[in-house]
């Protein structure tokens, strides 16, 4: 067969190109240090490759899980440090000021001292991880209000008290039927009932508003399902709503974790007509953590108290025997009445508790033991004969509270915001106007506002961690809400109760063990987080082995082999040269 130039020109011109093809593949190899550009440069290693990178990519992705949630679980650990801290300086003040060498002056002193570490631990108990992102509130926050406490079962009656009017997020409902007969609820069931019809208010679903409602610790608490600043709920009307407990009770927006608040209620003996709604603390910066009464002085004007004070027992003149007062205090300023008292001696081991204001017997027959606690209308105080002596018949000690005047001869308006000390509340005429005399409590306390989530991340297929530790465990629960112990201490110690501070320890010791409980949680998830990341540095490192076996050049052979195709490219160069040169144009030329 005859071989012609065309063909030889030709094959050289092929074998030059593909030469030159497979230098520039080998020299895209050497710049990007891969061998495996494409699928069509090694199908069965670029699916290898492919799943390799997908496995490292979950890798890196559960590593930086792990690095978010170790800055969580370290800043939820400073916390609870700082916590362990403020209470344990709040204990030895506890210690401090139940000595008897401490008296009223002394004790108020420590109260600032007291306030400004319970500022600290609400500053501890809402710290953010990042921007509205609560180290200790679960995954979110919501405005809430919570009742009073109710008896269950609960009878709702139709056209008799089964309505209620609430405000969530700003936006007010229509009145809101619960029955259309007559039904007896559990509290569980109740909830569950409020929940369902104020769900489907016309006016709230239009405005995409919901709200979740528990029955907890005798209370129902009404919870927006918004989250924030500007979730909040409040319930001002309907005829179920003194059967509810909602003539009264607190309420906060989801802003902090730990919502400091104050409980409204009205006093058992009010005449008027007059309801109280949530209590709230608007600024809790200039808050006292106090308690109060808004007493009326008439239809038309109140007067504020601060009930957080001492309780005086004087002696009368007339008196034979020899007993006096050792320690005095509020027990329950729910009960706190304003009105004086007289302990009257009957004999030297029986007395008689006597309302001097209403002229009320409160109690007559009691057994007297010097040194033992003497309670009524939320008071407590204790009497001790002298040394020598004891009271004998016709002996008499006036009792009262001695409150601090906050507001005086206020104007009243039906419905109007009273404001004082960073708190808000309202009084409404309800069946009628408040009278003379009527007192509506305002008690301090603070209310978890988080939930119940916990933050989760993925450490394998399947396989998920928490990263977080719920704030009721740590703070409000299960054992003692160590915010409210330390506001019945700092009330103890402005009213120069002896006994109220002593008992307050007792409370802080378990809040110390329940921090303690918490920190050990924080402390098992760190370790937890560590060895999980450790485990999976070990896997990165074996699986970027693994991608590199399949995917980097040999660098030492792919230079050989383009130096390789380099001479055959000069190679062939130089061959289809001499052919050119021998060829017939050349001749022709």
């Amino acid at each position: 067969m005859r071989v012609t130039e065309q063909q030889v020109f030709g094959f050289l011109v092929n074998n030059y190109q593909r030469a030159r093809s497979k230098a520039l593949r080998l020299q895209e190899h050497l710049a990007t240090g891969k061998q495996v550009l494409q699928p069509s440069d090694d199908p069965g290693r670029f699916h290898r490759i492919v799943g390799e990178r997908t496995t490292l990519a979950k890798l890196e992705q559960r590593l930086r899980n792990i690095s978010t949630a170790t800055t969580r679980v370290e800043l939820a650990d400073t916390s609870l440090q700082g916590t362990t801290a403020a209470l344990s300086r709040i204990r030895q003040l506890a210690v401090q000021f139940a000595s008897d060498t401490n008296g009223a002056t002394e004790r108020v002193a420590g109260a600032h001292e007291v306030q400004a570490l319970l500022q600290h631990l609400l500053q501890l108990g809402n710290a953010e991880f990042d921007e509205n992102q609560p180290v200790f509130g679960g995954t979110s926050r919501h405005g809430f209000a919570a009742g009073l406490v109710v008896s269950t079962p609960i009878t709702l009656t139709n056209a008799v008290a089964d309505t209620l009017t609430v405000t969530i997020d700003g936006v007010t409902s229509g009145l809101i039927d619960l029955t259309s007969g007559t039904e007896t609820l559990s509290g569980s069931d109740v909830a569950a009932r409020v929940q369902s019809r104020i769900n489907t208010d016309a006016t709230l679903l239009a405005a995409g508003k919901s709200v979740s409602v528990t029955y907890d610790n005798a209370r129902l608490v009404i919870a927006s399902n918004s989250e924030g600043a500007s979730a909040e709920v409040a319930v001002i009307g309907g005829s179920a709503r003194t059967l509810l407990g909602f003539n009264g009770g607190s309420a906060a927006d989801g802003a902090v974790t730990f919502a400091p608040t104050v409980i409204t209620q009205a006093a058992s003996a009010n005449s008027g007509g007059a309801i109280v709604s949530q209590g709230q603390v608007r600024d809790a910066n200039v808050a006292s953590f106090d308690n109060y009464v808004v007493r009326f002085t008439g239809p038309t004007s109140y007067d504020v108290l601060n009930t957080s004070a001492p309780v005086r027992v004087t002696a009368s003149v007339a008196n034979v025997g020899r007993v006096g007062a050792i320690d005095t205090g509020v027990i329950d300023p729910q009960r706190v009445t304003l009105d004086s008292y007289e302990i009257q001696f009957t004999s030297p081991t029986q007395y008689s508790v006597v309302n001097t204001t209403t002229g009320s017997t409160l109690s007559t027959g009691n057994n007297y033991v010097s040194g033992g606690a003497i309670e009524f209308d939320g008071l407590r105080v204790v009497l001790s004969n002298g040394q020598p002596g004891s009271p004998v018949a016709g002996d008499r000690l006036t009792v009262a509270l001695t409150p601090k005047t906050v507001l005086e001869g206020q104007a009243y308006a039906s419905g109007a915001p009273i404001t004082f000390e960073g708190i808000q509340l309202s009084i409404t005429n309800d069946t009628g106007s408040p009278t003379a005399g009527d007192l509506f409590h305002i008690v301090s306390q603070s209310r978890y506002a988080g939930d119940s989530a916990t933050h989760k991340i993925e450490v394998a297929d399947g396989e998920v961690i928490p990263t977080n530790v719920l704030g009721h465990h740590a703070f409000s629960g299960p054992n003692v809400n160590l915010f409210e112990t330390v506001q019945h201490l700092l009330a103890a110690l402005r009213g120069n109760f002896k006994a109220g501070i002593v008992e307050s320890l007792g409370d802080l010791d378990r809040a110390l063990g329940q921090v303690s409980a918490a920190q050990a949680e924080v402390g098992a998830l760190a370790n937890r987080l560590e060895a999980t990341s450790s485990a999976l540095e070990d896997a990165k490192v074996l699986a970027t082995n693994t991608l590199s076996s399949f995917e980097d050049i040999d660098l030492a052979r792919t230079i050989s082999d383009l130096t390789l195709q380099e001479y055959a490219i000069q190679a062939a160069g130089e061959t289809l040269g001499r052919i050119f040169e021998n060829s017939l144009l050349k001749h022709l030329r």
